[in-house]
């Protein structure tokens, strides 16, 4: 009940901090967004210092390309007089740019994003550092959509909302706040043009495929199983991890646990750790040989294309912007034969012709190659680029002509590189993981199985050892393996034996030692009357003879027959003691036994009243049968003779009350025999139960030792409670 309070208490703590959560996070989007633009701006300015020591210092272009290409979504173009020299990165669509005044953040929007920038003067050069701050493609795709850049990336459902007028565009959060203000923005293009330009793109294709793939509901596209079935993983891997930790809080700890549970514990976390390992290493293998078989392929397609172009323009000895119109239709034509986009730059790095020239035009991509392309000595140079957040791969080769001369840049696109590549995961995820729920389950029997079977004879050592009695012949436990278990099962018997063999010695020590007092007993019964009876009989001799013989005779005789009267019961009582017969137990009708005893009680020479309070038959208990009544009657007896005694020293009214309890406990029916005596002395109470102990003259000190000897042979037991206004026997015997 504790653990099942803790998980609800935890639930509602979770559910109030998400809540709180939620609320907070609309208001903490214009913080943060205006926090990070500040942010931007102050690197921007710190790198620009930098790039621009660099050039002022015409330091070697691999000093410049580390500054630069530090933050892809931070871009720098460099301009000598009003040439552009460099670029750190090519995903920005840039148009036309006119140099306005230095060291001042204004508003730009380019094809595909919006941004602010900023002129720098670096010597003979001017640096244009470029914080994009939104997407604003003409195409819109599931894949391709008009997000922040990830420095100011939101949750699309949290889109910030602007106010735009001829001054510019004023940018706010949803809960209206203010975030910051841009200068005036152009509008975007219809997104039926974007369509129109994917149309026209081998590999734009992809992701109008994608979307309209989107479309279709997830019960009918090829996604179902392979998501459905990870679904169910998930869904059974949290459900264990709950039950884990559940049962770590109800054992209150590892250690706490049942052997059992901790053995499960065990065994479903390894393999649990074994299945996601095979999962993740398979999930890991099969993107990674996509990826390299799309490396393969493009690196083979973009070959082909090299020596395809080689052939065509052999006789070249530059590329220009006049065979733009025939280059593009030779790329078209070359890449309808192979599927695939193909773009030619020019030696300094800008875009001479297409198979896709749509997509530069309408401003999708940008005009300029890959820095990291253009700057490379390779002979082949395979590179991730991007639009928005949707990565492709790119292969460029030099452009040779029939001379092996260089006179341009090939480029090889490849955009259905992530989609294919999930949908061979899904795939992945549909074979792999049925067969990996059917293991599942079946470790978690197989785990329950060896754990009760390991534990097995660790739960019988533990039944014998509860249930143990000596001299019983199923102490011992059977295990005929020879492994940790049955070594320890082996010196479990041996110890069984050598306990068996402890207590018969002890009870023969018991024995012996209980004979010798009783010897010392009866020796000191018997002496005790024999010297008076000595000395009455050598008077006697001494009176033979005289006038007072004969009554002296007569009332001698009468006190030696009185005497050896008393030692012939005390030595009938031993020997009652000693042929005692061993307790057998059987089911007894109790309540019978004890009303009969107590009606026999009643007609005492007392004449003490003896009150009873139970049923007079029908409780069956486990005792024995011929023994028990010997209980009731030595126990009732003493209470008689205590309360006799006590009747003649102070006139109390003598009251003996038997009382059967049958609903004391579900295995014991409990019997108390109490009376308004003076109670049992301090000093005596821990030999009231011991052999030939008593505080009577006439007793033997047998009655209790026998009456505790039968209850206890039965599997029960007795107890006393005393004080000065009474003595209470307690007798408990085992139900049936």
């Amino acid at each position: 009940m504790k653990y099942r309070v803790c998980i609800c208490r935890l639930w509602l703590l979770a559910g109030l901090l998400l809540l709180l959560a939620g609320c907070h996070s609309f208001s903490s989007d214009s913080r943060r967004i205006q926090h990070q633009l500040n942010e931007r701006v102050a690197y921007a300015e710190e790198q620009t210092s930098l790039l621009a020591a660099c050039l002022v210092q015409h330091s070697p272009l691999d000093s410049l390309r580390l500054i630069a290409e530090s933050d892809r979504n931070l871009l720098f173009y460099v301009f000598d007089s009003r040439k552009l020299v460099y670029w750190s990165g090519n995903w920005l669509a840039s148009d036309e740019v006119y140099l306005s005044a230095y060291d001042t953040w204004r508003y730009h929007h380019f094809s595909n994003a919006h941004t602010i920038t900023r002129w720098t003067r670096a010597g003979e050069y001017n640096v244009l550092t470029v914080i994009p701050v939104r997407y604003d493609y003409p195409l819109q795709t599931q894949l391709l959509r008009n997000t922040f850049v990830p420095p100011f990336d939101v949750s699309p459902r949290r889109g910030v909302s602007r106010t735009m007028s001829d001054e510019g565009t004023s940018v706010y959060s949803p809960a209206g706040d203010y975030l910051f203000s841009l200068l005036p923005e152009a509008e975007p293009l219809d997104n039926t043009e974007g369509y129109a330009m994917a149309a026209q793109s081998f590999s734009f294709r992809s992701l109008l495929a994608a979307d309209e793939a989107d479309d279709i509901p997830f019960w009918q596209s090829r996604r179902l199983h392979g998501r459905l079935y990870f679904i169910l993983c998930i869904v059974l891997f949290a459900a264990l991890l709950l039950l884990a930790l559940v049962g770590v809080v109800y054992y209150r700890g590892f250690r706490n646990m049942r052997l059992t549970t901790r053995i499960m514990y065990v065994l479903l976390t390894c393999v649990l750790a074994v299945f996601i390992y095979i999962f993740v290493m398979s999930v890991r293998y099969v993107r990674e040989n996509y990826e390299q078989r799309q490396r393969e392929s493009l690196l083979t397609r973009s070959e082909y294309v090299q020596s395809y172009l080689r052939s065509l323009y052999y006789w070249d000895v530059a590329l220009s912007s006049s065979q733009t119109q025939g280059l593009s239709i030779d790329l078209h034509d070359l890449g309808y034969d192979i599927n695939q986009d193909i773009h030619v730059y020019s030696l300094s790095g800008e875009l001479i012709a297409s198979s896709s020239s749509s997509l530069f035009n309408g401003g999708v991509l940008s005009r300029r190659m890959a820095p990291e392309a253009l700057y490379s000595e390779q002979h082949a140079v395979l590179c991730y680029e991007r639009l928005a957040t949707h990565p492709y791969l790119v292969v460029y080769r030099p452009f040779y002509n029939g001379s092996f001369v260089p006179i341009g840049y090939i480029a090889v696109p490849s955009f259905l590189s992530e989609q294919t590549r999930n949908q061979e995961v899904d795939n992945l995820l549909a074979r792999l993981l049925p067969p990996y729920i059917i293991v599942l389950l079946l470790a978690l029997l197989f785990s329950l199985w060896a754990a009760r079977s390991m534990t097995a004879p660790i739960r019988l050592l533990i039944d014998k050892m509860r249930h143990f009695e000596i001299g019983s012949p199923d102490n011992h436990i059977e295990y005929p393996y020879r492994d940790e278990l049955g070594e320890l099962v082996e010196r479990y018997n041996i110890l069984v034996d050598r306990v068996e063999e402890s207590a018969e010695g002890l009870a023969r020590a018991e024995r012996e030692g209980a004979w010798r007092t009783m010897a010392r007993q009866i020796a000191h019964e018997i002496n005790n009357p024999l010297t008076p009876m000595k000395l009455s009989v050598q008077k006697l001799q001494l009176k033979r003879g005289t006038d007072g013989f004969d009554e002296y005779f007569d009332r001698t005789t009468k006190m030696l027959i009185a005497e050896i009267d008393n030692l012939a019961h005390i030595a009938q009582s031993f020997s009652t003691f000693a042929k005692q017969p061993d307790v057998v137990t059987s089911e007894v009708d109790v309540a019978q036994k004890l009303s009969n005893v107590i009606t026999l009680q009643r007609a005492n020479d007392e004449q003490i009243p003896v009150r009873y309070v139970g049923p007079d038959s029908g409780v069956i208990v486990l005792a024995d049968r011929e023994q028990i009544s010997q209980v009731f009657i030595n126990i009732i007896r003493n209470a008689i003779q205590a309360l006799a005694g006590e009747e003649k020293s102070n006139g109390k009214e003598p009251d003996i009350i038997v009382v059967m309890n049958t609903s004391y406990s579900e295995n014991e029916v409990q019997i108390s025999v109490s009376d308004n005596g003076p109670g049992i002395p301090a000093d005596i109470r821990e030999k009231i139960f011991r052999p030939n102990f008593t505080t009577k003259s006439n007793g033997n000190g047998l009655g209790l030792a026998i009456s505790k000897h039968i209850v206890e042979g039965s599997g029960g037991r007795i107890e006393f409670d005393t004080s000065p206004k009474g003595t209470t026997f307690f007798i408990y015997l085992r139900k049936k």
